[in-house]
């Protein structure tokens, strides 16, 4: 019930206009087969929306950590709902696999493609491919480089400079301006790894805030841990806050510095991006400073965008969801996912 809630205020709170949401990972993964869920139950929504019978690709880039699998599963469900035949993939952080993936399922004769970027580059070819047979492309999360109507025909994103100026911002103000930060970056080449690096290098410009230490950590919470434990061992004592890229390197940062001896939220403040429920539950035990939401229940504004498209209906080439900064102050764990 939590799920679906969530999902309607997701739909509810969709605006207009182009920026770009999420985090990719390279541990567990749901297989690298092509998997079918389909469902023809009789509380397929069919009044007038004409998805019934519909089969759809979705082309998830890595379903290794607990934002991936969240939206992964909110697409399952969703087609259910809608009466839908979802293929899924899982190209397991391989760039080179999802553009694989992608053109099978065009080879399989898709109605719609929905596509969760590995990468900006290196799905053009395939994305075109499926354009120019008629095959509507809709992104989610992440872009590609391209134009809308070319390469894809409509993109459903987060704003991730936004939500890195939130945490900036956040640091700044209590921590006055100044201390050292490490940085823990997701994806190389993921639009939200470039985006909300940007965001949150440019927030602090100007202030005494100075970055020791910034690696890829890959949007893991295991890779957020042990890079963490590196640079602690070399810069312990000198490290005042903690930005990762999204809150499961963030939840993996904070395991590290416990384990070092050090008190997260008071000896080093830790912040991330998502708003998964451990991130609030962490938040609420005063171990991390905050997390900006992005959410990953996608599932419910895919489809309807696919309804409009089968009525015939014009969709905007970009949207965004809006995305909001909790702390202390606003936490709760049932708002996570």
């Amino acid at each position: 019930m939590k799920r679906k809630w969530m999902a309607a205020l997701l739909v509810l709170s969709l605006s207009v206009t182009l920026f770009g949401c999420s985090s990719g990972g390279s541990d567990d993964t749901a297989g690298d087969d092509t998997k079918k869920e389909a469902d023809s139950g009789s509380d397929s929504k069919t009044d007038g929306g004409g998805t019934e019978g519909l089969k759809v690709g979705f082309s998830q880039c890595d379903n290794g950590n607990s934002w991936r699998i969240a939206e992964t599963e909110s697409m399952q469900e969703t087609a259910k709902e809608y009466g839908v035949e979802l293929v899924y993939t899982d190209a397991s952080a391989d760039i080179a696999k999802q553009a694989s993936d992608i053109e099978d399922m065009v080879a399989q004769g898709v109605d719609y493609l929905v596509v969760a970027p590995q990468e900006e580059d290196g799905l053009q070819a395939a994305l075109k491919s499926a354009m120019d047979k008629g095959i509507p492309v809709i992104l989610v999360d992440r872009g590609v480089n391209g134009e809308a109507g070319d390469v894809y025909t409509t993109a459903i994103m987060s704003d991730f400079v936004w939500e890195a100026e939130q945490v900036a911002n956040k640091f700044i103000e209590v921590l006055d301006g100044k201390g050292n930060c490490v940085i823990l970056q997701g994806t190389q080449g993921a639009t939200s790894t470039n985006d909300r690096q940007k965001g949150f290098m440019d927030a602090i410009e100007g202030t005494d805030i100075k970055v020791v230490a910034d690696q890829v950590a890959n949007y893991t919470m295991s890779e957020g841990q042990a890079v963490m434990e590196n640079i602690l061992q070399a810069q312990g004592d000198d490290i005042d806050m903690v930005f990762a890229h999204n809150d499961d390197m963030a939840l993996g940062a904070i395991t590290a510095i416990k384990a070092a001896g050090y008190k997260p939220g008071e000896d080093i403040l830790v912040a991330g991006i998502d708003g998964p429920a451990a991130a609030m539950e962490a938040i609420l035990a005063g171990e991390q400073l905050c997390s900006c939401s992005c959410s990953p229940l996608f599932g419910p504004i895919v489809f309807e965008t696919i309804e409009k498209l089968q009525g015939g209906e014009d969709v905007p080439a970009e949207m965004t969801n809006e995305d909001t900064l909790y702390d202390i102050d606003n936490a709760d764990v049932s708002l996570g996912f």
